[in-house]
């Protein structure tokens, strides 16, 4: 028993700590617009559909209110929703938290998560920032031995000469080669680093979001784009979107439109524009912005064009009322009649 509770101290101990890059591969932070940083204890999250943040449950110890996101939007976290207080809680260490933000944090695409099986040998990346610095970095990670796919811990070690963690950088995600998010990094455990799989959390995921996983905003589009979006939805879905504006589904070439989209799996929506603003429209409460602040200015004439005369009261075209010409007109008549007399 008490060999039990030394266990459990030292676990708390190794996962409260937060872990920085040091010495890793520096990325464009613009590339990877999805991944933020709290400003007070220094952890490291993912961003989902602009309103939630993926991250490790012992960063919540802390309390941050603040995240700061790629390109320095300070976004307030409202709410925190730890794993160890929902349902699917059964004293297991699943170290996953999901922060609902104040308001919508600004991306152009998605990092989708991922359920699916990881094996021993397989190579991934951490990503998180630089101790002390806002500069996105990476650490590739080779997964050692597994004891089975059911186990909620992931265990890697580094990649030999590509970096090392230190204090900074807890719920980091882990990204596997087709850029989906496999794991939330917890901490450190002698000479292995410790993840929480997304498949041993996937239904307290889908239980709090229960949404679509989509970019909020994208700029700069002309012609054709291809959106990817994944449903974290508790059951199969369907599509339901329409658009505004200056944008439309291309119904041929999308592939959200062709049936059912079960949790965790992704689609995409073809769009045409024109360069101008509009949206595709989710649902009411989830909305991709398509180049906002551009309106269509044209208006079918030059620009030396003189615009339309405005009508009004005081310059003709007002019941009950004369304009100058006409009441010249009368004077004339009523002379030409006086003067017809005499």
């Amino acid at each position: 028993m008490k060999q039990k509770k030394y266990l459990l101290v030292l676990t708390t101990l190794l996962t409260s700590q937060a872990f920085a890059i040091e010495s890793g591969q520096n990325v464009l932070n613009a590339q990877h617009q999805t991944i933020i940083q709290t400003t007070k204890n220094k952890c490291t999250g993912n961003l989902i559909a602009g309103k939630w943040v993926l991250t490790a449950q012992h960063c919540s110890a802390n309390n941050p209110t603040i995240i700061n996101t790629f390109n320095n939007q300070r976004i307030l976290v409202k709410e925190q929703i730890n794993h160890n207080n929902s349902p699917y809680y059964y004293g297991d260490t699943i170290d996953i938290a999901l922060w609902k933000l104040d308001k919508d944090a600004q991306f152009n695409k998605i990092t989708p998560l991922s359920i699916t099986p990881i094996s021993a040998k397989q190579n991934i990346d951490l990503y998180g920032f630089a101790n002390n610095s806002d500069q996105i970095s990476k650490v590739p990670l080779i997964i050692t031995s597994q004891p089975n796919d059911n186990d909620s811990i992931v265990k890697s070690v580094v990649l030999k000469g590509n970096g090392t963690l230190v204090a900074g950088d807890s719920g980091a995600p882990y990204i596997n080669a087709n850029n989906q998010i496999v794991a939330v990094h917890q901490g450190i455990e002698g000479d292995f680093y410790r993840g929480t799989r997304i498949s041993s959390a996937q239904d307290f995921i889908l239980d709090t979001i229960d949404g679509w996983n989509y970019p909020t905003l994208l700029a700069n589009v002309k012609g054709q784009q291809v959106i990817t979006i994944q449903s974290l939805h508790k059951d199969d879905v369907i599509d339901q979107a329409y658009t505004s504006g200056n944008v439309t589904i291309n119904s041929d070439q999308s592939t959200c439109l062709k049936g059912n989209i079960s949790p965790f799996k992704t689609c995409t929506y073809v769009i045409d524009t024109d360069g101008n603003e509009g949206s595709l429209i989710l649902s009411p409460t989830e909305v991709i912005s398509i180049n906002p602040g551009i309106k269509d200015d044209s208006t079918g004439k030059d620009n030396n064009d003189k615009p339309d005369q405005i009508i009004t009261d005081n310059n003709g075209g007002g019941g009950g009322t004369f304009n100058l010409s006409a009441l010249f007109s009368l004077l004339f008549i009523v002379f030409l009649r006086r003067k017809t007399r005499c």
